[in-house]
């Protein structure tokens, strides 16, 4: 069993307890009925990727006049973003492939010392395994659906290398390759300047917490200001587990039925903003990046030959 699976909310394979299950059932017909049949899912479902799709203006158009058809005949007062493949798009690879990728720069990247072996990537990748595993396993009885901190992360793999000494240049190096992985999705700049009046804020389900999100959406995007992030890092729950959505109503005291969240994620961002009381938007992953996502894990589990010996299980399919 995978530490995502301690998690009530978490399918099987999934490496970090987001909740991407490696199940072909998300590739066909997860549209929502409720709007199934909205012009812009059919576009979205059909394009060659995520970052396609966002950089046509027609697209972000159709976006935005839905949007503004929500906001308008719910009397919305609060839009909430997912933050990972909506407001920040990712390349087109797997988690897999990005905590290998972390961990050849890790290794790549290690500085001068004399307090013990330098960790070569295979084995830094091995123990990021690991202490996924742990991180998530300890999480049972904390808020339900939190998620671990890359701090508590972080600490657990340099720990297993022997190499405590190696934390801060770990979790440095882990943002490091996230802010290169994305880019600011174009259609965010578009909702403040079509909805000024909007409040805004970035809710993920993720083991980064808000600060170090909110430094990276800074570092992507042209605004002056940090902009409002809720992580189930920060331990008031996640969006899948619904604990996130309440928290975020009850501190910025607004009623869930005049609060819109849009997503990437039909269980999370879309079923769990409506269990809650909230409107919500599904903004799926295109059936071809899907596709490409596969097989790019597919390349790297295949080109890290120390998962033959006995992690191998441990790593399934997630975006």
């Amino acid at each position: 069993m995978s530490w995502a699976q301690v998690r009530d909310d978490a399918g099987p394979g999934s490496m970090d307890g987001h909740g991407k299950i490696d199940s072909d059932a998300e590739q066909g017909s997860s549209a929502p009925i409720e709007h199934a049949l909205s012009p812009y899912l059919t576009i979205q479902k059909a394009a060659a990727c995520l970052r396609s799709f966002y950089g046509d203006p027609v697209n972000r158009a159709q976006l935005l006049e839905e949007i503004g058809r929500v906001v308008a005949a719910h009397k919305i007062t609060l839009l909430s973003i997912d933050v990972f493949d909506t407001a920040l798009l990712r390349s087109p690879g797997s988690e897999l492939g990005r905590f290998w990728s972390l961990s050849k720069r890790f290794h790549e990247t290690l500085p001068a010392s004399a307090n013990g072996p330098d960790p070569s990537a295979e084995d830094a990748m091995l123990v990021r395994i690991a202490a996924m595993r742990a991180a998530y396993g300890m999480q049972r009885h904390s808020v339900i659906g939190s998620d671990p901190s890359l701090d508590d992360i972080a600490g657990t793999v340099c720990s297993l290398l022997n190499r405590p000494d190696l934390t801060e240049h770990y979790v440095r190096t882990e943002l490091e390759c996230e802010i290169e992985d994305v880019t600011l999705n174009p259609l965010i700049s578009e909702i403040r300047e079509h909805f000024p009046s909007l409040r805004t804020v970035f809710l993920s389900d993720m083991y980064l917490d808000s600060r170090r999100i909110g430094r990276i959406l800074t570092t992507k995007s042209d605004i002056s200001y940090r902009p409002k992030v809720y992580s189930s890092a920060d331990g008031h729950g996640s969006k899948i587990g619904g604990g996130l959505f309440d928290h975020v109503a009850k501190t910025l005291r607004v009623k869930p039925n005049h609060a819109l969240h849009i997503g990437d994620h039909l269980e999370h961002d879309y079923r769990g903003a409506k269990r809650r009381g909230w409107h919500a938007l599904h903004l799926p992953l295109p059936d071809e990046e899907l596709r490409e996502r596969r097989a790019r894990f597919a390349g790297t589990r295949a080109e890290i030959i120390a998962l033959d010996g006995g992690f191998g299980h441990e790593c399934r399919f997630a975006p």
